[in-house]
Order: structure tokens, then sequence, then C-alpha cells
């Protein structure tokens, strides 16, 4: 099983290596005379650069929650008790992007132009993502601090 495990990794690495490399290709060397509706010159294959960043990114988050579910699973079968306490990093996590959603201000933002912007629930997720990772770092750099230290380590 781990072998195979392997063998469709190794494939699957090389297959996003080759299309990166098709739609990289793509962008810098097709088409950069195309004029969007500000006037101004973009390449041609932008658009196809986002959409392989955006499903790239689903694709990461995907596999993720799910290797997660399938972890925890088999985890629960072997060690219920270590199990239910992996899944407290996960309680905590929602525990703290509920918060700073929660701290997050709803006032509306101008944007250049003047423009503004008055989506309250996108204005306070974003504000919820930056304080998340705010805390997340700091919570990492504390923690690099201490391993360095030594308080880590079994003796």
């Amino acid at each position: 099983m781990t072998k195979l495990s392997y063998k469709v990794s190794y494939y699957v690495f090389y297959v996003c290596v080759a299309l990166i490399l098709v739609v990289l290709g793509m962008f810098y060397g097709v088409g950069y005379s195309e004029t969007n509706a500000a006037g101004l010159t973009e390449p041609a294959n932008t658009p196809a650069l986002m959409y392989l960043m955006y499903g790239l990114f689903a694709l990461c988050v995907a596999v993720t929650i799910i290797a997660a579910v399938i972890q925890f699973g088999a985890a629960l079968k072997d060690d219920p008790k270590a199990a239910l306490k992996s899944f407290l990093g996960f309680i905590l996590l929602v525990v703290l992007l509920i918060v700073t959603y929660n701290m997050g201000s709803d006032e509306t933002v101008v944007l250049g132009g003047g423009v503004t912007y008055d989506n309250k629930f996108l204005i306070k997720v974003t504000d919820m993502f930056l304080y998340s990772t705010y805390v997340l770092l700091v919570i990492a750099a504390i923690g690099t601090l201490l391993n360095l230290l030594g308080v880590f380590k079994k003796r």
C-alpha cells in the first residue's frame, strides 16, 4: 500500500508540475498585445493562470481535509484518547476563528478613487483572517523559541 501511494503521489506531482509549466509558458509567452477594459496591456492567458491557482488551492484544501478525516478515523480506532486529544487543535482553531471574526470591524472601507466597499460580512472575514494570521504567527514564534530553549525535549 505504501508503494502504491508513493507512486500515485509521484505521478500526481509530475502532472501538477507539467500543468504549471504549460500555463506559465502560455502566460509569459503568448499574447501580450491584449488590451483590457482600462486600456492597459495584459497577457492574454491571465485567466488561465488565475483558474490554475484557484484549482490547485481548492485541490490542496480538499486533499488536506480528506487526509485529516482519514487520519483521525484511523487514530480513533487505534487510540481514541490520543485521537480526541489531536481533535482539540481543530477545536481551538475554530474558536480562534470565531473570536477573531467577532473582533473584526464592519465599517465601510473607502477604496481608491473614493469608491466605498460596504459588504460587512466580507470585511469582517478579512479582519478575521488577518487577526488569526497574527495570532498564529505569534504562537509559532513562541513555540519555536521554546523549542530552541529545550523546553520540549524529552529527558
